[in-house]
């Protein structure tokens, strides 16, 4: 049985009480994830963690897990974990976790990045990260020095996202959006004030950054004039806005579908004239075929390839 920690002089609980800030966590490299769902949120990501505390007489879902981690897990008792973390209620699992760390000017973007113009309140951050990775989006755009994703209300909220999302910081939202233009995105800003729908945007195909704004005065004038497009979500009744969480969601889903589109484009046209030669009574198969595929992947290939078999050996039996 491992030696219970009683005292808060210890080197862990030190480390503890040191992430308790911000410069500190950013000093540190690291952040609190609190709770056994939060830990093992953290350890399935892919999250590496320095070591756990385990209240003295916790319940044990995550030991086995934590294991297969090799992640240390240490006990400590629980009044002193709890003075650890200056809270007033029980604490019974903590992890430090490694920060990632910040993408340099030199790490290439994604497709789509999710841009943070003075949004606030640390459940909307941490709703809005987590919406952002489990829909394929890595790049998130911090806008000021300030804004702060280490926090452990944003890492609660985002269910410890943050730690797989690819922080991008920037010292003004100006800044961040003409370097973003720079880079060939398609800049769409968020306003309930817009004339287009967001879904009836006529995106290009190019990678987008979606502007979300803070939650009471929306997305700033600046950073409005300099978007390629404005866009709002169509609101009925007496609702006149949306949490921009929620706003934030209903936004990435729409625009990566219109996106997908815009960029099926040509691929279409390409289908189109290879339906087209299938029905030609020379025709051999493979030229068509293969163009039409071009740059899709295996499985995309295989997929789009067994349509025009199907198609060609029905043309033929009708023949």
């Amino acid at each position: 049985m491992p030696a219970v920690i009683t005292s808060l002089k210890d080197d862990h609980l030190q480390q503890v009480r040191a992430l308790a800030n911000r410069t500190g966590r950013a000093e540190a490299g690291g952040c609190l994830l609190e709770g056994a769902v939060l830990i093992t949120q953290a350890v399935e990501a892919g999250a590496a963690l320095r070591f756990v505390l385990a209240a003295e007489g916790a319940a044990d879902p995550v030991t086995s897990l934590l294991a297969e981690a090799h992640v240390p897990v240490m006990l400590v008792k629980e009044s002193v974990l709890r003075q650890a973390v200056r809270l007033n209620r029980a604490v019974s699992w903590l992890a430090v976790a490694e920060l990632a760390a910040v993408a340099g000017d030199d790490q290439p973007y994604g497709d789509f990045a999710v841009v943070l113009d003075n949004v606030l309140d640390p459940g909307n951050l941490g709703t809005i990260v987590r919406t952002a990775v489990g829909l394929g989006v890595a790049d998130i755009v911090c806008t000021d020095p300030e804004t702060d994703l280490t926090s452990r209300r944003v890492l609660d909220a985002s269910r410890a996202a943050v730690l797989r999302a690819r922080l991008r910081r920037y010292d003004t939202p100006v800044e961040a959006v003409r370097d973003l233009r720079e880079r060939g995105f398609e800049v769409v800003a968020t306003s309930g004030r817009a004339d287009t729908l967001q879904g009836s945007v006529p995106l290009s195909g190019r990678p987008v950054a979606l502007i979300v704004g803070n939650e009471t005065d929306g997305v700033g004038d600046e950073v409005l004039e300099l978007a390629d497009h404005v866009v709002r979500i169509p609101m009925s009744g007496d609702v006149e806005s949306l949490n921009v969480g929620v706003a934030t969601g209903i936004s990435l889903y729409e625009l990566r579908t219109r996106m997908a589109l815009a960029m099926l484009g040509p691929v279409v046209g390409e289908l189109v004239g290879a339906v087209s030669e299938l029905r030609e009574p020379r025709y051999v198969g493979e030229d068509a075929e293969e163009r039409a595929l071009a740059g899709f992947s295996e499985a995309e290939r295989a997929q789009f390839g067994d349509f025009l078999r199907r198609m060609r050996e029905n043309l033929r039996r009708k023949k």
